[in-house]
């Protein structure tokens, strides 16, 4: 166990390794949340370019539909022009002639209306274009992150392990007065942050609290002092100057 005028730099000690070890296991959390993430926005991509691919495809069947009306009415203008040929009275006749006038009439026009269906599939289609290059895009970076996560986590979890050990070993030294303080705040509101350097001569490392001068002299005094706004347990720097004023 440290004694007590080790406290200072112990606890500076613990709280550099504290403070590592957030920001590993920050980097290990955020990459399976980060994966996460991005498969949600491919999923979403995904439903988003099969919603507009059923568009197209009704868009598609229309026109096709179209289409066929124009050949079924072209086939039909067809027989009655055989009719015409083979009509045996001038009633008959002119009454043919009338109908294949008004069916050439109403083919001209499903003729309009199945281009135009067929145009709009065509600019539909075009805004496959954008979601499908998103797509794979979504696809592509997903696929660099995990490859950089997987590739990292070892060394991140052996960086840990390593940190770890020295932790266990700076922690040993703290004095019991000031180590049940400690342990509360690391079970309460994690270990990095358990503990704050003193800043500019007064203020809390953790909230910018301004520390009471009290406070400071028993921080001097080898005793342990946590922020009043905070609750981390306080330590001053290697250059720390008291200024009672």
């Amino acid at each position: 166990m440290a004694e007590t005028n080790d406290i200072r730099e112990v606890l500076e000690h613990v709280h550099i390794i504290q403070t590592r070890l957030g920001e590993l296991n920050g980097q290990l959390r955020r990459g399976p949340i980060l994966l996460k993430n991005q498969a949600g926005r491919i999923q979403k991509t995904i439903e988003k370019l099969e919603k507009l691919k059923a568009e197209h495809r009704e868009l598609l069947a229309e026109a096709k539909s179209r289409e066929q009306e124009v050949i079924a009415h072209g086939q039909a203008i067809i027989r009655r022009k055989q009719q015409l040929q083979e009509a045996k009275t001038n009633k008959e006749y002119q009454a043919l002639q009338i109908q294949i006038e008004a069916d050439e009439a109403t083919r001209d026009i499903l003729d309009d209306e199945a281009l135009d269906a067929i145009e709009k599939a065509e600019r539909f289609a075009l805004k496959l274009l954008p979601v499908e290059e998103e797509l794979t895009k979504s696809q592509e970076v997903h696929g660099t992150t995990k490859s950089k996560f997987l590739s990292d986590r070892p060394h991140f979890e052996a960086e840990i392990a390593d940190y770890s050990k020295q932790l266990q070993a700076e922690e040993a030294k703290i004095p019991i007065v000031f180590r049940a303080i400690y342990d509360r705040l690391v079970s309460s509101v994690g270990g990095e942050n358990a503990l704050a350097v003193v800043e500019d001569q007064k203020y809390c490392g953790g909230c910018k609290h301004q520390v009471p001068v009290n406070s400071l002299a028993h921080i001097l005094a080898k005793k342990p002092v946590t922020c009043s706004s905070c609750a981390r347990l306080l330590y001053v720097p290697a250059d720390f100057q008291f200024d009672k004023g």
